[in-house]
């Protein structure tokens, strides 16, 4: 909800999808999920489908919460803006580092390609996991997405200034392990 700069993803391509499946984020983290789907989709009897933590009111009122500082604190508009400050810093990583196959993304959810070899493109798996775990001594926490991608995605309340510290400390995890270290 809202890190790609938009409230779905789908929104970028104009796409109007005919079921969404929301979770985690939209709680802050507790237990819940939704499905929104259109109405004829939508049609069930009752009782053919049932969940654990369904109608959870502690959960529903995180969630509420959680729509309601996205909207009032213009956290979908700080996506754009940081992620847009973030691609711009790393624009020049595939031509500047050894390792760095490609920078994508959209607003808070940015991937970084590593990369062993520029031209044949064979994974850099090992490489990207001594990169994460050399952020992680710098107090940064990346995860790994696919085979050797590094998956950036900061809070919606990050600051131009705290991914700026984010963004330094990955080109120089990027670097030194580039080098051999």
């Amino acid at each position: 909800m809202g890190r790609t700069g938009k409230w779905w993803a789908a929104d970028h391509a104009r796409i109007e999808p005919d079921m969404i499946c929301v979770a985690k984020g939209i709680a802050s983290g507790m237990p819940l999920s939704a499905v929104i789907a259109k109405a004829h989709l939508m049609d069930w009897k009752p009782g053919a489908h049932a969940s654990t933590f369904g109608g959870n009111p502690v959960a529903i009122a995180a969630a509420l919460a959680t729509l309601d500082v996205i909207e009032k604190e213009h956290l979908i508009e700080n996506a754009t803006s940081v992620g847009d400050h973030m691609m711009k810093r790393m624009a020049d990583w595939p031509k500047k580092l050894k390792l760095v196959g490609d920078v994508r993304g959209r607003g808070l959810m940015i991937g970084v390609d590593i990369v062993r070899d520029k031209v044949t493109r064979e994974y850099g798996n090992t490489e990207r996991d001594r990169i994460v775990e050399r952020a992680f001594e710098h107090g940064l926490l990346f995860l790994g997405c696919g085979p050797s991608t590094i998956r950036i995605c900061p809070a919606l309340v990050v600051t131009k200034e705290e991914a700026d510290v984010a963004v330094d400390v990955l080109e120089e995890c990027i670097s030194a392990v580039g080098a051999g270290a």
